[in-house]
C-alpha cells in the first residue's frame, strides 16, 4: 500500500498487504510459523512485551470469550489490562481492546506509522524465513506496543493458530490457559487430538503455572507431560470443579459455581449460553489462583461487563437472529445444547463453512434439529464450497435450501421463520460476520 497512513484503516489495510496466513489458502510451510521472527520484530522497538504481566490463552472453542472474561475481571480490579483477541468478526479493530474499547485512532495511526517507516529499512530478507512480516506478525507487534503507549500493566493475549509456532508465543507469561479442544487445523496441527494438544501446550512456560479447561482423557495426558518435563504446576478445572450450575435467558447467563476451597459464587455473564459459564469458571480459577488479592466485587462486575460479537450474539426482533462462529463439531454441539434451552421449538437454521472444516459432523448434528435449513456463502476472505455443503446437508434434511446471497438467505431465513421462530447463523466467523453486516 503506496501513501500516509492517515486513519486506522489504512494501517489495517497496509497491514492486511502482507502475506496472510489466516486466508487459508497458502501450503503449510513450517519457515511462516516461527517464533525468532516475531522475537526480532519486537527487538526492533525494544521489547514491548517486556513489561506486562501476562496470561497467554491457547485452545480451540472458548479462547476468545476466555481472554476476554480474564481480561474484563482484571480490568474491574484495577489494573489497565489489554487485550489482543483473533480473528475479528467485523472490524480488526476488535483485536485490540482495553477496558473494553477498541484502539484509539490517533495512537494506533502514529504507531503504525512508525512501524511501517522501521519495517520499510528492512532488507528483503530481513527477517528468519527470508520475507517480510505477516499480517498476524503484524497486528501483534502494534498490540503489544499499543498496550505499552497505552500504560497497560496486564495483558490477555489469546494465541491465533495453535500455539508452540503461533507468533504470540514469544511471550513471558504469567501463566498459561488453554480452553477445550477439537479437530481444527489439522493440515497445520496434527489429525488427532493429541497432535493437536501437543501444540497446544507449547504455551506452557518452564515453572509457570497452567490452567486447562474441560478436555478428553488423551489431551489431559499430554498437557500432564508437558507441564511435568517444563516444572510447570498444572492444574485441571474438571479436578477444581465442585459445582457449575446455570440458568439461561436471552439476555444472559447467570451461573453458580463452587470451586475447590471457594465458597459457592452467584454470577452472571452478559455472554449467552452453558459453554460461557464453563469458560468463566476456567477464567476463574486461573485468577483466584494467581491473583488471590482480586476482591469478589470484581468478578461480579468484571464477568457481566464482558462481550465479545459473534458468540451466541442475539440480535433483537421479529425473528430474533442468534449469531455464533462455531465452526467445529464441538463448537457446534456445545451450542445447540444452549440454543435448545433458550429457543426451544422450531427454528431456522443459515450455516456457511469454509474449506477444511467438517461439515458432514457438523451437519449430523443440526440437520434434524431445524425446520428449515439454508446453506449460504460465508463471504469471500477464505475459500468455501456452499454446493458441496448444501448437498451435505440435504442428505440429512431434505428441506435444506442452498441460497448463495447472504443477503437473500438472510431474507429467506425470515420468512422461513414467520416472522416469529429464531433463526441460527453459525458454521463460521465469516457466516456470521456477513449476516451481522445486513443486520447493522
Amino acid at each position: 500500500m503506496n501513501g500516509e497512513l492517515r486513519s486506522p484503516e489504512d494501517v489495517f489495510t497496509w497491514a492486511e498487504s502482507f502475506t496472510n496466513l489466516e486466508r487459508g489458502n497458502l501450503p503449510f510451510d513450517k519457515r511462516n510459523y516461527r517464533l525468532d521472527r516475531m522475537r526480532r520484530l519486537l527487538g526492533l522497538f525494544d521489547d514491548p512485551d517486556s513489561g506486562l504481566r501476562i496470561i497467554h490463552v491457547a485452545g480451540t472453542k472458548g479462547k476468545g470469550s476466555t481472554s476476554a472474561l480474564l481480561a474484563s475481571v482484571l480490568d474491574a480490579s484495577g489494573r489497565r489490562t489489554g487485550l489482543y483477541t483473533s480473528p475479528h468478526v467485523m472490524s480488526a479493530f476488535e483485536r485490540i481492546a482495553i477496558a473494553g474499547e477498541g484502539p484509539r485512532p490517533d495512537l494506533l495511526v502514529r504507531l503504525g506509522r512508525e512501524v511501517r517507516q522501521v519495517i520499510g529499512t528492512l532488507p528483503d530478507a530481513g527477517l528468519p524465513g527470508s520475507f517480510s512480516p505477516t499480517t498476524f506478525e503484524l497486528y501483534t507487534l502494534l498490540a503489544f506496543l499499543y498496550f505499552r503507549e497505552a500504560g497497560c500493566e496486564d495483558a490477555v493475549i489469546e494465541t491465533g493458530i495453535g500455539g508452540r509456532l503461533d507468533a504470540t508465543n514469544v511471550v513471558m507469561s504469567e501463566c498459561s490457559v488453554i480452553t477445550p479442544l477439537d479437530l481444527e487445523h489439522t493440515e497445520i496441527l496434527g489429525d488427532t487430538i493429541e497432535k493437536i494438544a501437543f501444540e497446544k501446550a507449547g504455551i506452557i512456560k518452564p515453572g509457570a503455572p497452567s490452567f486447562v479447561g474441560f478436555q478428553p482423557p488423551v489431551a489431559k495426558q499430554v498437557f500432564r507431560e508437558t507441564a511435568r518435563e517444563r516444572g510447570s504446576p498444572v492444574t485441571f478445572l474438571d479436578e477444581e470443579l465442585e459445582s457449575l450450575s446455570t440458568t439461561l435467558d436471552p439476555g444472559g447467563t447467570s451461573f453458580r459455581l463452587t470451586l475447590r476451597g471457594d465458597g459457592p459464587r452467584e454470577l452472571r455473564l452478559s455472554l449467552l449460553g452453558e459453554f460461557q459459564a464453563e469458560n468463566a469458571a476456567l477464567a476463574c480459577l486461573t485468577l483466584r489462583r494467581t491473583r488471590p488479592e482480586i476482591p469478589s466485587s470484581s468478578y461480579r462486575d468484571g464477568l457481566l461487563a464482558a462481550s465479545l460479537p459473534g458468540r451466541m450474539e442475539v440480535v433483537k426482533g421479529e425473528p430474533p437472529v442468534v449469531l455464533d462462529g462455531a465452526h467445529t463439531p464441538l463448537a457446534v454441539s456445545r451450542l445447540v445444547s444452549s440454543f435448545d434451552r433458550i429457543f426451544p421449538g422450531e427454528a431456522v437454521l443459515l450455516f456457511g463453512s469454509v474449506a477444511g472444516k467438517r461439515p458432514r459432523e457438523m451437519a449430523a448434528i443440526l440437520g434434524q434439529r431445524f425446520r428449515r435449513i439454508i446453506v449460504s456463502t460465508p463471504g469471500t476472505f477464505k475459500e468455501s464450497d456452499p454446493e458441496q455443503v448444501y448437498q451435505i446437508f440435504r442428505a440429512v434434511n431434505p428441506g435444506t435450501i442452498l441460497e448463495k446471497d447472504p443477503a437473500a438467505a438472510l431474507a429467506l431465513a425470515r420468512r422461513e421463520s414467520g416472522g416469529k421462530r429464531p433463526v441460527l447463523v453459525t458454521g463460521s466467523f465469516y457466516m456470521v460476520a456477513e449476516i451481522r453486516r445486513l443486520l447493522a
